[in-house]
C-alpha cells in the first residue's frame, strides 16, 4: 500500500497524456486490440518490442483505450514490484530486511515520478524481479528443472518488453553455472537459456515474416548509433535524427543502415568510442528530472514524432510540479545516497553469499557494462535494476541499525 500512496498523488492530479516511447506505446496497444496488429501509423511495426503494448492491448480490452487505464496498471505494476522486492529482502536477510527493501522501493522519490508515464520498465522490472526469486534459492542449491523452466518463461516476457536484456540468456545461466558444480547446475542453466529463447521465436519469426528482418525490434541501430557516431556525447543525442517509421520498408533501412555506421564508426575510431565510456557512464548514473520536466509538456495527434507543446499548469498540479522542481536536490540526495550505498551493500552482501547477492551485483554491473558499451547513457536506463539493489542496501540498514542499538545497550550497561 505504499507503493499506492506515493505515487497516487502523480497518477490523479498530474493530467499528462502520453509522449515520445509512451504514445507509441500507447498507440501501437489501441491497434493490438483493434484486432489490427501491432501498427504505428496504419503499418505493422517492430520499432520496439512488442511486450509492454501488448500488455497494455489486453489492459484495453477490459477497460477500453484510455491512459487513465495505463495509469492503473502501472500503479498495479509497482505495487507488485514492492512485493517481489520484499520477497526477494526476505529471502537475503530475514522479514526485516524484506520489510525495509519493500519500504525503500515503494517510497523512493526518483522512483515514484515515473508513474506518470507509460514506461516498458513498469513491466519489464517485475518480470526481471519474479526471474530472480526462482532462481534464488534460500539453501544455495541450483533451483530444479521446473523452477529454470519458469524462470526461462518469464524472461523471455521480460525481453519481449525490454530487448536491452537480450545477452541475459546468457548471463543469468552463466551465473547459475559458476556458482554451484556445472554438473549440478548445466541442466538448470540450459533449460532457462533454451526455454527463453523459445519464448521470442514467435515474434522473431513474425518479424522475418512481415518485417523481412531478424531481431526482437528495429530501433537497434537507432539506439546504438546515438552512443556510436561521430558527434556522440555519451548521453542521448540523436545528432538530428528522427524515428523513420513512415513505413516497413523505411523502418528496417533505418535500422540497417544506423547500425553499419555504428559499426564503421568503432572499427575505425576505436579510441573516440572508447573514450565516450566515463561520459556514458556518467550520464547514466546522474539523475535527472525528465518525468517532471514532461509533466509540463503534452503531446497530441497520432504521430509519436511531432506534437509537443508547453502546458499551463494550475492549482494542485501545478503545486505538485513546480514545487517538486524547485526542490531536485531533494530527488538527487534519494538518489545518489541509494546508488552510493547500495553498491557498497551489494559488495558486502555478495562478498558474504547472502542468497541473491551475487546475482544482484551481476545484473546491475552487467547492466551498466552493456549500455556504457553498446549503448548510450541515459538515467531512465538503470531504472531497470534500481529495485535490485533494495534489497541489499535494506540489510545494511538493518544491520547498522542493529549494531547502533547494540553498541548503545553495552554503553548503558557499562555506565550503570
Amino acid at each position: 500500500m505504499l507503493a499506492l500512496a506515493a505515487r497516487l498523488p502523480w497518477a490523479l492530479i498530474v493530467h499528462t497524456g502520453p509522449s515520445s516511447d509512451s504514445l507509441f506505446y500507447y498507440l501501437g496497444a489501441k491497434s493490438i486490440a483493434a484486432g489490427h496488429g501491432y501498427e504505428i501509423l496504419h503499418h505493422p511495426t517492430a520499432f520496439f518490442p512488442v511486450g509492454w503494448p501488448a500488455f497494455l492491448a489486453g489492459v484495453f480490452l477490459i477497460t477500453g483505450p484510455s491512459f487513465i487505464a495505463v495509469k492503473v496498471a502501472v500503479l498495479v505494476l509497482w505495487m507488485l514490484t514492492t512485493a517481489l522486492v520484499y520477497l526477494l529482502g526476505r529471502r537475503l536477510g530475514g522479514r526485516s530486511v524484506g520489510l525495509v527493501a519493500g519500504a525503500l522501493v515503494a517510497v523512493a522519490p526518483a522512483l515514484t515520478v515515473y508513474a506518470m508515464r507509460a514506461s516498458s520498465e513498469h513491466l519489464f522490472i517485475p518480470l526481471l524481479l519474479t526471474v530472480c526469486l526462482l532462481v534464488v534459492t534460500t539453501d544455495g542449491k541450483t533451483p530444479s528443472v521446473r523452477r529454470a523452466t519458469l524462470a526461462g518463461l518469464f524472461l523471455g516476457l521480460a525481453i519481449l518488453v525490454r530487448s536491452t536484456g537480450i545477452l541475459l540468456p546468457l548471463v543469468i545461466p552463466l551465473w547459475l553455472l559458476l556458482r554451484r558444480p556445472a554438473r549440478e547446475s548445466w541442466r538448470a542453466a540450459v533449460t532457462m537459456s533454451v526455454v527463453s529463447v523459445l519464448v521470442l521465436t514467435p515474434w522473431m519469426a513474425r518479424n522475418a515474416v512481415v518485417m523481412h528482418t531478424y531481431g526482437l525490434s528495429t530501433n537497434g541501430g537507432y539506439t546504438i548509433w546515438i552512443g556510436a557516431h561521430p558527434g556522440a556525447s555519451g548521453g542521448f543525442d540523436s545528432g538530428g535524427k528522427t524515428w523513420k517509421i513512415e513505413s516497413v520498408a523505411t523502418e528496417t533501412r533505418q535500422n540497417s543502415v544506423l547500425l553499419r555506421e555504428s559499426i564503421h564508426y568503432v572499427v575505425h575510431n576505436p579510441l573516440d568510442w572508447l573514450g565516450l565510456i566515463p561520459a556514458k557512464f556518467e550520464h547514466l548514473m546522474t539523475w535527472q528530472p525528465g518525468p517532471l520536466q514532461d509533466a509540463r509538456d503534452r503531446q497530441h495527434g497520432i504521430d509519436p514524432r511531432v506534437g509537443i507543446y508547453g502546458r499551463q499548469l494550475h492549482g494542485a498540479e501545478a503545486t505538485l510540479v513546480n514545487g517538486s522542481l524547485h526542490h531536485l536536490w531533494l530527488f538527487e540526495l534519494w538518489h545518489y545516497s541509494y546508488w552510493v550505498l547500495g553498491g557498497l551493500a551489494l559488495v558486502l552482501t555478495a562478498r558474504r553469499r547472502l542468497p541473491g547477492a551475487g546475482l544482484a551485483a551481476l545484473l546491475v554491473g552487467f547492466w551498466i557494462v552493456f549500455h556504457v558499451t553498446l549503448v548510450h547513457g541515459e538515467p531512465r536506463y538503470m531504472l531497470s535494476v534500481t529495485p535490485i539493489v533494495a534489497p541489499a542496501l535494506a540489510w545494511l540498514l538493518v544491520a547498522g541499525a542493529r549494531r547502533i542499538t547494540a553498541s548503545m545497550s553495552e554503553l548503558t550497561g557499562r555506565s550503570s
